[in-house]
């Protein structure tokens, strides 16, 4: 492992940094004093910002240990504390790390701790280099796995008794992910897919992959995104599929598709101040978890590129959204390069 010690990590909408001493009103404020926030956890509610001043005097000067990964999440729109996210056991000798996490009550049900834990995971495997990473809530507390779930965390276990919190002794309910179930061991795991034009009786099981695109993008931006899938959403694709100016792409591994992408011929014509554009936009593009770093969206890009060039268009586009960091890693991996910016001001 690399013992780097806690480094700053920004996502869409959150800053993961170190504490400062300043940050002792927003620890107390905004979770630390609120019974609702520590009902399940392990540490007595904070009477006083003494208090919580006293807390950050003991974590700050332990940042100049390597091991040592403690962070405060700050809320990008205002700039203030509204969290914590640790490693609160780091195990050497297997590489392997337990979180623990809270939220102020103010900021829950907004997607924000499976984006911080999203985050931390990137971190703890991609710098620290760790091989497991875990965490567990009181059987009591779901909402807490929920969150671990979203992130991309797998339910192990239930350890009956195991646990004590605020609420006396407990169940710990243990969520965790390892390294080999982010990316392939070997290069042998990698698919063996065809990629080919979605055919009218698969577009139901496209609509499945299309209702875990709309629930990342409700996790991810939910001020924005409405939750579930309805009746309008689900005829969306048959509406693309009759379009002359479109085409679905699927994904087929094993009999089964895996992945699809919707692909718009898109003319813009030539006004005052702009020549004609005429491109191949990718308008949705998703591989179905349970397969992922197997090399499924790689063999779809080169089948779009491929298919692309054939048409005789001279450019392939996309837009996404920024928080969804691991798509865009990969698109830039695949060749794609920022042009444009589309920025925003919360007013």
């Amino acid at each position: 492992m690399h013992l780097i010690g806690t480094q700053q990590i920004e996502t869409h909408r959150l800053i993961l940094r170190r504490y400062q001493l300043e940050d002792a009103e927003d620890m107390f404020h905004n979770w630390a004093s609120d019974p609702e926030v520590t009902r399940f956890l392990t540490w007595p509610t904070h009477t006083s910002v003494d208090v919580s001043r006293r807390i950050l005097s003991d974590w700050i000067p332990r940042y100049e240990q390597g091991d040592y990964f403690n962070w405060a999440i700050v809320w990008k729109e205002t700039g203030h504390v509204i969290g914590n996210i640790a490693v609160v056991d780091l195990h050497k000798a297997t590489e392997a790390a337990d979180l623990g996490y809270c939220l102020g009550r103010a900021w829950w049900g907004r997607g924000i701790m499976p984006e911080a834990i999203r985050a931390v995971l990137d971190f703890l495997f991609d710098l620290v280099g760790v091989n497991r990473v875990a965490a567990c809530h009181a059987a009591d507390n779901p909402k807490s796995g929920r969150a671990m779930d979203k992130a991309g965390m797998h339910l192990e276990g239930i350890l009956r008794g195991a646990g004590r919190n605020n609420q006396g002794i407990c169940d710990d309910v243990w969520h965790a992910v390892l390294r080999s179930d982010r990316q392939p061991k070997d290069a042998h795991e990698k698919a063996a897919v065809v990629i080919r034009m979605a055919r009218p009786e698969e577009l139901p099981r496209v609509n499945e992959l299309r209702r875990q695109v709309n629930e990342l993008h409700v996790a991810g931006e939910p001020e924005i995104f409405k939750p579930g899938f309805p009746v309008e959403l689900e005829n969306y694709i048959y509406e693309v599929f009759a379009d002359p100016m479109k085409k679905i792409v699927v994904a087929e591994l094993d009999g089964r598709i895996c992945g699809y992408a919707v692909l718009n011929h898109i003319i813009r014509p030539e006004n005052p101040f702009m020549y004609e554009r005429d491109y191949l936009d990718i308008d949705e593009f998703c591989v179905d978890q349970t397969v992922r770093r197997r090399g499924v969206a790689t063999a779809m890009i080169d089948f779009i590129r491929d298919f692309a060039r054939a048409q005789g268009y001279a450019r392939l586009e996309l837009d996404m959204w920024e928080f969804n960091r691991e798509a865009l890693r990969f698109y830039e991996a695949a060749g794609f390069t920022t042009y444009r910016r589309y920025m925003e001001m919360p007013l």
